[in-house]
């Protein structure tokens, strides 16, 4: 999960049904913020998608036509969120108003070399951190049915490639950063980037090149 600037929604806008938001306008403003991927793994490119409640609105039309409640999500973590976590009283982090970053750290890595695992680490330790804890864990690493553990794995996948890629930019600019690593690098840990928090982890981990991207991930 990496912030999300929300844009305010213009006057002339209502929202008043599921379909104001689920198409035109606001449908499209909302994808621009979100930044064209799901809000909870920034997968970019989702076999389906959601718009999704970050504080799940029971009939609540107040909290289900709220702008600022609305997310675009892929349809794996939409579901996951509503199997996994207790929404009756858990919600997760708030990417407007905080930053995800300032209070967890994302990594994947393989494990025995042959199956990738995402790590979780809370920077900060509150209850709303550790519901986001509990549903990112569930998200990457396997909900409890088959079906979620295979749509983990694939993301994991994803991640991977992603990442494994990400890393070989990495390595180029160490042994020669005047070769256009420098702006490759810079484009994979825009927020916009999939998988931005694992990239952007990966530059903040490193000693050796940390400094010469310190204004982008800020």
């Amino acid at each position: 999960m990496v912030k999300i600037d929300k844009t305010p929604l213009p006057d002339e806008i209502k929202i008043k049904s599921e379909s104001d938001y689920r198409g035109g306008q606001v449908f499209e403003l909302l994808v621009k913020d979100c930044r064209n991927k799901c809000y909870i793994c920034e997968d970019k490119e989702p076999t389906g998608l959601n718009v999704e409640h970050r504080i799940p609105h029971k009939g609540d039309k107040t909290l289900k036509y709220d702008w600022d409640n609305l997310f675009l999500s892929c349809v794996h973590c939409n579901n996951t969120k509503n199997i996994c976590i207790d929404n009756t009283k858990d919600v997760i982090i708030n990417p407007i108003t905080l930053d995800p970053e300032e209070y967890i750290e994302i990594a994947i890595s393989a494990v025995d070399g042959l199956k990738e695992k995402v790590i979780i680490n809370k920077l900060k330790d509150t209850e709303t951190v550790d519901t986001t804890v509990k549903l990112l864990n569930y998200v990457y690493n396997g909900a409890p049915t088959d079906i979620k553990r295979l749509e983990s794995a694939n993301l994991r996948n994803k991640i991977m490639r992603e990442v494994s890629r990400f890393q070989l930019y990495v390595s180029g600019f160490k042994e020669e950063a005047d070769l256009g690593y420098h702006e490759l690098i810079t484009k994979e840990i825009s927020k916009r980037s999939a998988f931005a928090a694992f990239k952007r982890n990966i530059i903040r981990k490193d000693p050796e090149v940390v400094e010469n991207f310190s204004e982008e991930l800020y």
